[in-house]
């Protein structure tokens, strides 16, 4: 019996050891626990310690064994449930972690761990050390589409490498302390300069996010449209301390189209430098839009800023593009379609406005490209297509009596539909060389305005005398005819006009007669009066006079210069030989 009674205490002892219940039915008890508690009116209450220091094991002391739990309450790290995992303190995680409201600039502190702020502030991260390691603070902007929420380290803290982040509406980020710095969770790389339009961005709307820019730009940025269609029923007004790109994802996905509201206003107002790339303009979703002047898609107004559209799209603007000041716009691969008044409209008041356009197609516009009013241009037009929609419609229109001067004009590599007129406004034979500086080449269906020229004489009775024999003399005579591009002709001499040198060439054919029989005349070009060097020497030998001699004389022009002049002289063997150049035919042509 006594050894009986030894035994029981040991078996008892042993089952204790195996499995403990602590509570409601301590005699159940699941069969995986070694502690089990139950109870419908009590709690847990762990070992209570003040844990000041993520990476230390202090309050406790000797080897912490990974996995032991306490409850810190008091320390400086934020109150809660920790678990040490071999080299520091792991939180638990929380569903009531301390949630604080901020709108006013503010230091936070280590036990502020959720934030949500609104406002223009800055919120400085509370000093971290080593010790900190792992603390997590969220800061997430709350505010409306104007609100920037700045974020940035205590002292010399550091964020990722940087002195602060900047947060704008509906956006987060989980800063982590890390050896005296913070790091963003995700390690996320952060384009503060690219706004994105979305129904689930910061900003839903253009207008949005350059009211936002307004207040907080510090350098260029992208504004990039999803791919869908955005109603614009106000003008939109650009004018920015730095340059602007709005853009879509990819070609043709983001469209801006006419709203209510819009009637008799533009689109958009650029006073400062803008870039539209990969854009669809739609005038036609607004009834009747796009048919009366003002209701253009993009007006640039700022004085010497830059401005490009590329990959854009514009159905049925009255003038789709407007420069009205010296504004610099380049237009690259871009449909312009159905343009009431103007695909491109340049009339400004302000000298040196800057427009080339290139591989950009008009199509069934009223003006093409309308060079209406300005001074001190360069228009650079190449490689275009204009296909127009009616008799009545012009490609390229020049109205020189408002667009008074340019420094350069060249139009080239176009191509054109035969309908209607193509370029229109340009006079070359003028004396005064107003237009001899366009250059206007290798545009299908019109010929290059390359400078050339014919003089025709016929039956001139008029004489040059030879007065001295071997000194030359110029040829006299009236012109019957005369053709003339970029030339000034006066009877016997033709005055090149343009700015830019060329190479070129001279034929002159004729007959003349001599007063006197047996006499050797002798013909040559001579430049800029200067008859010590003649070009395209011929000699003649007259048997018979008064009889006409035929002769023909071409001459190779090299590298002709701005006011160079050229004319035809003839001189003698002998003295007081009278020479009658009765049939000129002179062509002169360059490349």
């Amino acid at each position: 019996m006594k050894k009986l009674l030894l035994i029981l205490p040991l078996f008892s002892c042993l089952y204790m050891q195996a499995q403990v219940k602590v509570g409601d039915n301590p005699a159940t008890i699941n069969t995986n626990s070694l502690l089990e508690m139950e109870s419908s009116n009590k709690g847990f209450l762990p070992p209570r310690v003040a844990l000041n220091s993520f990476s230390s094991v202090s309050p406790l002391s000797g080897t912490v064994p990974a996995g032991m739990l306490v409850f810190s309450s008091g320390g400086t790290l934020t109150d809660g449930f920790y678990y040490w995992d071999g080299t520091e303190w792991k939180k638990l995680a929380n569903g009531n972690e301390n949630l604080v409201t901020k709108t006013a600039t503010a230091t936070l502190l280590k036990s502020e761990t959720i934030v949500l702020a609104s406002n223009d502030i800055v919120l400085t991260l509370p000093v971290v050390t080593s010790a900190d390691n792992g603390l997590q603070v969220t800061v997430k902007n709350n505010g409306t589409y104007t609100d920037q929420v700045t974020v940035k380290g205590n002292g010399s803290a550091t964020i990722d490498g940087s002195d602060s982040v900047n947060i704008t509406r509906f956006v987060g980020h989980t800063f982590i302390a890390s050896g005296g710095n913070w790091v963003i969770k995700g390690n996320k790389k952060i384009n503060e300069h690219l706004l994105d339009i979305n129904p689930n961005s910061s900003w839903t709307s253009i207008s949005e996010a350059i009211e936002f820019l307004a207040l907080h730009m510090t350098a260029p940025a992208v504004i990039r449209l999803s791919d869908e269609t955005f109603d614009i029923s106000t003008t939109i007004e650009i004018d920015l301390p730095f340059d602007l790109t709005i853009q879509g994802v990819s070609y043709g996905t983001a469209t801006l189209s006419a709203a209510t509201g819009l009637t008799g206003k533009p689109m958009f107002r650029c006073l400062s430098a803008c870039y539209f790339k990969m854009l669809n303009f739609d005038a036609t979703s607004l009834a009747n839009y796009g048919t009366a002047a003002g209701e253009d898609a993009i007006r640039f107004l700022g004085s010497g800023s830059y401005n490009e559209v590329k990959d854009c799209s514009f159905d049925r603007f009255y003038n789709t593009i407007l420069d009205s000041t010296d504004a610099e716009l380049w237009v690259f691969e871009t449909d312009i379609s159905n343009s009431q008044g103007s695909g491109i409209l340049v009339h400004g008041a302000v000298p040196g406005v800057i427009v080339k356009v290139a591989e950009t197609d008009f199509i069934g516009c009223n003006y093409g490209i309308n060079l209406s009013k300005g001074s001190g241009a360069i228009i650079q037009l190449a490689s275009g297509g204009y296909y127009n929609g009616n008799s009545g419609d012009t490609a390229i229109f020049y109205q020189p009596a408002n667009f008074t001067s340019y420094t350069s004009i060249s139009i080239t590599g176009n191509s054109w539909n035969n309908t209607g007129k193509y370029i229109e406004g340009f006079d070359f034979t003028r004396s005064d060389g107003r237009d001899a500086n366009v250059i206007m080449e290798s545009n299908a269906g019109v010929g290059d305005a390359n400078p050339s020229c014919t003089i025709n004489v016929l039956n001139s009775a008029t004489t040059t005398t030879v007065t001295t024999s071997n000194t030359w003399y110029k040829a006299s005579w009236t012109n019957t005819g005369s053709t003339t591009t970029k030339w000034t002709i006066a009877n016997n001499r033709i005055t090149y006009q343009p700015n830019n040198r060329r190479n070129g060439w001279i034929i002159i054919s004729g007959n003349l007669s001599c007063n006197n029989a047996n006499r050797t005349i002798s013909i040559g070009i001579v430049k800029n009066g200067s008859t010590g060097t003649r070009y395209g020497e011929t000699t003649l030998r007259i048997t018979t006079s008064g009889q006409p001699f035929q002769f023909s004389t071409v001459v190779n022009l090299a590298d002709i210069a701005p006011g160079d002049y050229f004319e035809l002289y003839c001189t003698s063997l002998n003295s007081f030989d009278v020479v009658t150049f009765q049939d000129i035919l002179w062509l002169t042509n360059s490349k």
